[in-house]
This record gives C-alpha cells, structure tokens and sequence, in this order.
C-alpha cells in the first residue's frame, strides 16, 4: 500500500476509534521532532485524551546500554531492494520493557487505550499487557509487511 493511501487508512482507523468515545489515552513510539497523526486528531478529537510519545530517546538508550547495539542493528534488503529488513536483536526486549512499563504506568487494566509502535514490537508487548491482565486487540490491517526477521 503506498504511504499515502496507508495514512489514510491510518487517520480513518484512529478517527473511529476515538470517535467511539472510550479511547481514555493514545500511546505512541513517534519522532519526537514531528507531530503524527495520531498526536494531532486525539488533540482535535477531545483535549482530554492524552498523548504520550513512549518513544525512548538517544540519552534513555545509552542509560539503559543499548544505544549502539540498535545503531548498528544488523540488516538485509528486501526482495525487490526497495526496504531494508531489520533483525531482531536482544536490546528490543530492554525497548518493549521500556514502552511496556511506560504504558502500564498510565493504564488501568478496565481501560481502552490505543498503542501505536513499530511493527516488531506488536507481539512483544501484546504478550506483557496481557500477562498484566490488559484485553489487547491488534489491528493487523495498520501492519500489512513484516519488515523484521
């Protein structure tokens, strides 16, 4: 799906989801230097509804030691050569401890939330919110390729 017709999907998906009105907080792993789609319509939706970018900066990685493992994250090009392919490495797991304490610090689990991170990470934490006794529903539609081994 081209990126912008998967934007569309995206803002369409986000906008039904908080139009359903129990969307309680947004979660997500985005560039901290630019306002995403999901930033900008909780905003717009309902002030209420929080943002958190649970993006873990440059400073927090080299913290937690795993600053130039992910900088040197091993990597192969797709079939056709248009996308690189990124390779699970044991410094994601300290990543998805991360975004997942960062969420259950805000999150009652009687809440709804919506977690937007990167596609290797779905899994990961889908697996810790329901240990922690979250119902999780993942939108597969949002992540169409793998893009990680």
């Amino acid at each position: 799906m081209p990126l912008r017709a998967s934007k569309t999907r995206l803002r369409e998906i986000l906008e039904t989801q908080l139009r359903a009105g129990n969307v309680t907080r947004v979660f997500e792993e985005s560039s901290p230097n630019k306002e995403s789609i999901a930033a900008r319509l909780a905003y717009l939706r309902d002030p209420r509804i929080p943002w958190d970018n649970i993006h873990m900066t440059e400073a927090e990685r080299k913290a937690a030691g795993i600053y130039e493992a992910l900088l040197n994250r091993p990597g192969s090009p797709d079939d056709a050569m248009e996308y690189t392919i990124e390779h699970r490495i044991p410094e994601d797991e300290v990543r998805e401890e991360y975004f997942t304490s960062r969420i259950l610090a805000e999150t009652r689990p009687d809440s709804t939330v919506l977690v937007l991170i990167g596609d290797m990470h779905v899994l990961p934490i889908a697996d810790r919110l329901r240990a922690s006794g979250h119902t999780v529903e993942i939108l597969s539609e949002l992540v169409p390729v793998k893009r990680w081994r």
